[in-house]
């Protein structure tokens, strides 16, 4: 049963993005600020990654979708559009003036300057051979600058059309999106968030406890125990992965939004 929620290397990082959400929602700030002591957000976080397995759990449902759809967008039975706008990134205007503009302020320096240089040999210096020059000086710098655009040019497009390239078509493919957004959603509202919150839960209790029996009153118990038992019953979590059923956390959270959404 593990085996269907293990995670590949892409929803390891995912996962983690996912804990890092939910560590900056208003709701666990505001529990870290009243339990103000014994956590912090990065033992939370090493917390939650040690529970991957268990928490990954929560949603394996909507991760064996997304395997799915994957391995069908990897095989080509899952149709990917091409993505819109390629022709106009790799044609228009720009190469033609790549090409053209180094050309012709070469060829005009070029001619400036043996002009310049010809007039200069066979007769005295003069105003007109020195502008003929300073001419073809100039087009040879706009040549040389046009070129190394143009250069710069060609080396970024090259380098955006091999990452574009590089993409699998299961990275491509609208479902496969659209299905792991609707996994890390399940994972946020049905595993990390429950598991940050029963924790942070617990160690209010906990903390509870401790200053009840300083002030000298009876502590509250932090388990309801059998039927007919008093006192407020708080989800326990343990830093072992294999904690409990999936379901943990509190029964009245709403969820986040979806990540990424505004």
């Amino acid at each position: 049963m593990h085996q269907n929620h293990r995670l590949q290397d892409p929803d390891t990082a995912a996962f983690e993005r996912t804990v890092d959400q939910a560590l900056s929602s208003p709701e666990i700030r505001a529990a870290l600020a009243r339990t103000a002591g014994p956590f912090t957000a990065e033992q939370l976080r090493s917390a939650a990654l040690r529970a991957r397995d268990a928490l990954t759990a929560t949603a394996a449902a909507e991760h064996r979708e997304l395997t799915r759809l994957r391995a069908a967008a990897a095989d080509g039975t899952l149709p990917v559009p091409p993505p819109a706008g390629t022709a106009s990134r790799s044609g228009g205007v720009l190469p033609a003036l790549g090409v053209l503009v180094p050309g012709l302020a070469a060829i005009a320096a070029a001619v400036f300057l043996a002009i310049g240089f010809g007039l200069r040999a066979v007769a005295e210096p003069s105003q007109l051979a020195d502008e003929l020059l300073t001419a073809g000086w100039t087009s040879a710098a706009v040549a040389c600058l046009a070129g190394l655009t143009g250069l710069g040019w060609l080396v970024v497009t090259a380098a955006r059309n091999r990452t574009t390239g590089a993409d699998s078509p299961a990275q491509a493919a609208p479902e496969v999106v659209r299905a792991h957004e609707a996994w890390q959603l399940a994972l946020l509202e049905r595993g990390v968030m429950p598991f940050l919150l029963g924790r942070l839960d617990a160690a209010a209790g906990e903390e509870d406890a401790m200053n009840s029996m300083d002030s000298g009153l009876p502590a509250l118990p932090l388990q309801a125990g059998a039927a007919g038992g008093t006192g407020p019953s708080r989800p326990a979590a343990d830093d072992d992965p294999g904690f409990g059923s999936p379901g943990f956390g509190r029964p009245g959270f709403s969820g986040p939004t979806a990540p990424g959404a505004p």
